[in-house]
C-alpha cells in the first residue's frame, strides 16, 4: 500500500512538534481524528511511527509518537513526489491558462476586467507577463453584482472565474453588457 498525501501530512505534523495524542495530532495536520488513528496505527505497523513514553509528572506516565528513522526516510521519499506532483499540475494548469489568455489576446481585447479570488488575479497577471501577452488587467471584482457600480469603460471583456448562477447571458442582461464580453475561464 502506498502513502497517502494524508499519511505525509501526520509524518510532517509529527517530525516539526512533539505530538502526544491523536487529537492534537488530526489538529495539527488537519485531518479527521479517524483518520488519525487509521493513518497512525498503518505507520506504526511499517515501522515508520513509534510510541514512545515519558513522564509528564511523577506520578504519571504519558505516550508521544515519534518518526523512527525509517519514518523520516518515507517522509523524504513522499514530500519530493507530492512536490514533483503539484508542480506538475501547476505547469498544467499554468500552461492551460496561458493559451486561454492567448485566445483572449487573438480577439484583440486588451482590458480585461477579473471577477473571482484576488490569488487567481494574480496568477493571471503573472502569466500575461511571463508571456508577455498584450493584455491587461484593469479592473477587479470578487463578486460580478459589483460591475453595476463600474465605468465599463475601463474594459472592454470581463473574463470570469466561477460558473455564475443563472449563466452569463442573465448577466450581459442585468449589466447592459454584450454577452460576447463575457469570456468564462473555465
Amino acid at each position: 500500500m502506498d502513502l497517502s498525501r494524508k499519511s505525509f501530512e501526520v509524518l510532517d505534523t509529527l517530525d516539526r512538534q512533539p505530538i502526544i495524542n491523536q487529537r492534537q495530532l488530526a489538529q495539527h495536520a488537519g485531518i479527521s481524528l479517524g483518520q488519525v488513528n487509521y493513518i497512525l496505527k498503518s505507520l506504526l505497523d511499517r515501522g515508520l511511527v513509534k510510541m514512545g513514553n515519558f513522564r509528564k509528572s511523577p506520578h504519571k506516565i504519558g505516550y508521544a509518537y515519534l518518526l523512527t528513522p525509517k519514518g523520516i526516510q518515507a517522509k523524504s521519499r513522499l514530500a519530493v513526489r507530492f512536490i514533483t506532483s503539484k508542480l506538475e499540475e501547476y505547469d498544467s494548469l499554468r500552461n492551460r491558462l496561458a493559451e486561454k489568455l492567448a485566445s483572449i489576446e487573438s480577439r484583440d481585447f486588451r482590458q480585461m476586467a477579473f471577477v473571482g479570488p484576488l490569488i487567481v488575479k494574480s496568477f493571471i497577471e503573472s502569466i500575461i507577463n511571463e508571456e508577455d501577452l498584450e493584455l491587461e488587467v484593469t479592473a477587479y471584482f470578487r463578486d460580478w453584482r459589483d460591475l453595476k457600480a463600474a465605468d465599463a469603460g475601463a474594459y472592454n471583456l470581463v473574463l470570469f472565474f466561477d460558473d455564475v448562477p443563472g449563466g452569463l447571458n442573465r448577466i450581459a442582461e442585468s449589466l447592459g453588457i454584450s454577452r460576447d464580453k463575457l469570456i468564462p475561464l473555465w
